[in-house]
């Protein structure tokens, strides 16, 4: 069955992805220390969350993505960044959506808050004894771009796929993990490719050494998510315990090839 676009974006997100309410929801109080909100997300792959949603009593107060942790590490350093918690990193800027809300409206959100991750609210009704008592908004569930793509691939989108593609933005494989996460920060990307200069056998043009002249290939990704998980192992503490940031990618990080994107 295919849907037309305008019909796929007037339905409600309960209907497009009801699987998110069966779900367990992943949250973290304003006093929740860094290092457990960092675990959380350096095994998102594996338990398909995309971040954190800070709640206190009940409300949603701010998020807290991979970029926010890796900041606070570069910014604090080892071991300080490890005495902050969900509050002190947090992005206060929250936009929860209702489960009966349009699809297009979580579009929206996720276009301004260029988060890959809604709250969404619901009504839960409280009981006093054996009485019904007032009803609350509270959180139930958290939506993410990854949830609305399967409903998307059923819709009859002919748009050619390089008219949404974006420029893969890469650094040499010898640059510091360091400059690469500045980087990463400076441009707001998740997603960096790692090129290497091709060598003499590889380039049988020849050519001379300017800058201009020499010739690359792409053969890596890294994303934040792999960075971070670096950083929390215990070989990345120990590097960066006796070496500081400024170590080379190419020394340490686990490439992703470019076959594996995640």
């Amino acid at each position: 069955m295919e849907f037309c676009t305008n019909h796929l974006l007037d339905i409600q997100i309960k209907d497009a992805a009801p699987y998110i309410f069966r779900r367990p929801f992943l949250f973290v109080e304003p006093n929740t220390q860094l290092l457990q909100i960092a675990t959380f997300l350096a095994i998102g792959p594996q338990i398909y969350i995309d971040g954190l949603i800070v709640i206190d009593d009940k409300a949603p107060i701010g998020r807290i993505s991979n970029k926010h942790i890796i900041s606070s590490i570069l910014n604090e350093g080892y071991p300080d960044w490890l005495q902050k918690d969900a509050s002190q990193i947090m992005d206060s800027f929250v936009m929860p959506l209702e489960m009966d809300s349009p699809l297009k409206r979580a579009l929206e959100v996720f276009e301004t808050t260029r988060f890959a991750f809604i709250p969404i609210l619901a009504k839960k009704e409280e009981r006093l004894g054996d009485e019904e008592g007032d009803s609350l908004i509270v959180v139930t569930a958290s939506l993410a771009i990854r949830d609305i793509i399967p409903l998307i691939a059923k819709a009859n989108l002919s748009t050619p796929i390089k008219e949404l593609s974006s420029q893969l933005l890469s650094v040499d494989s010898k640059t510091s993990v360091r400059d690469a996460l500045d980087y990463m920060l400076n441009k707001s990307i998740r997603i960096m490719g790692i090129k290497e200069e091709l060598s003499d056998h590889d380039d049988s043009a020849g050519g001379s050494d300017n800058e201009s002249n020499r010739k690359y290939k792409l053969p890596h990704i890294i994303n934040d998510r792999k960075i971070l998980e670096f950083l929390l192992s215990h070989n990345g503490r120990e590097v960066f315990c006796k070496n500081g940031i400024a170590v080379q990618i190419q020394l340490t990080l686990p490439w992703l090839p470019l076959c594996c994107f995640q």
